[in-house]
């Protein structure tokens, strides 16, 4: 009997597990372009033209295939390998107390999630019925931007030397992560911390300020512009004497200005005094609004989270 099963969770991931049965020539061959490796063999393998991974063969009728684990893929393969006379023997739902498929993707997203703020969401408007109409247009843009919720963003801190960067940095961090010095340009690297953001759990990148340099800094400055270019959103900083770095294009920005108790930079969206700063919540609320929009939040409609979408082919 020639078999398929997916034995690891349907939700997105690095590395997938698909094990397969039977007559592995027959079911492989077709999709991998060659015959499967001997018995006791790990071999590099391209999946059709959809993916690339490793197939393991541990017996002459078995073999593990290790394709990337997001769910539109590993439904590839074993379609494909279905196309090629393999049955389907899917084992117990890796949450049995679910009502059907769909609800357990919205158990196993729910467990992946990172923020907060995805929970409630999820309960009250995640997806569950295996027979949930099809999403509207606006439903699935609104669901592909609720996706934010499931894995930190990047967020990162932006500026010229010597604006307070690293203070900021270490004061959301609560802990001294960057070295702080009255000198210009002490940061040469960059770092990185999660932070919540009013129920968004973001990943905050502090960066080197950005100026003429040469040697190793220049090195860090240059490897960094690639972070900031590759951003979900740039926290762009200034201190009241300093003119606000312009952003790459195309990336939300959000302009704080630093060490208010100097004056209020007249370009910011918000102003701070980090020493004096009893409380980040108002660049928290700032910086989830740029992220997650709250009309999403508070929008009834139905969130189809990514495993929900690609257990329905949208």
């Amino acid at each position: 009997m020639n078999t398929v099963s997916v034995q690891t969770p349907r939700t997105a991931g690095a590395i997938g597990l698909v094990e397969v049965g039977g007559d592995l020539d027959a079911l492989l061959t077709p999709i991998l372009g060659r015959k499967p490796a001997p018995v006791g063999k790990l071999r590099r393998e391209n999946f059709g033209d959809f993916d690339d991974g490793l197939v393991y063969r541990f017996a002459e009728d078995g073999a593990f295939c290790f394709p990337h684990a997001g769910p539109m893929v590993v439904r590839m393969l074993v379609e494909a390998l279905i196309a090629q006379g393999a049955e389907s023997t899917q084992k117990a739902a890796a949450f049995p107390e679910a009502a059907g498929p769909m609800e357990s993707l919205l158990l196993a997203t729910l467990a992946q999630a990172t923020s907060p703020a995805a929970v409630d969401l999820l309960l009250a408007h995640g997806v569950r019925q295996d027979d949930a109409p099809l999403p509207t247009p606006k439903d699935l843009e609104r669901s592909r931007r609720l996706d934010v919720l499931l894995s930190p963003p990047t967020v990162t801190i932006f500026g010229p030397p010597n604006a307070g960067k690293s203070t900021l940095f270490n004061a959301l961090a609560d802990q001294q992560l960057a070295l702080v010095d009255d000198v210009a340009g002490t940061t040469r690297d960059h770092l990185e911390q999660r932070w919540l953001a009013d129920g968004l759990v973001v990943q905050l990148v502090d960066t080197a300020g950005v100026r003429k340099s040469s040697g190793l800094e220049a090195d860090a400055i240059c490897h960094q512009s690639e972070l900031i270019h590759t951003a979900d959103l740039i926290l762009s900083v200034a201190n009241p004497e300093q003119a606000f770095l312009p952003p790459p294009p195309g990336i939300p920005t959000l302009k704080v200005g630093l060490q208010s108790d100097r004056g209020n930079h007249p370009e910011s969206h918000l102003s701070l005094s980090v020493p004096q700063e009893q409380t980040f919540q108002q660049l928290a609320v700032a910086i989830r609004q740029r992220l997650v929009l709250d009309e999403d939040l508070q929008h009834q409609g139905p969130w189809w989270y990514p495993a929900a979408r690609a257990a329905r082919g949208i």
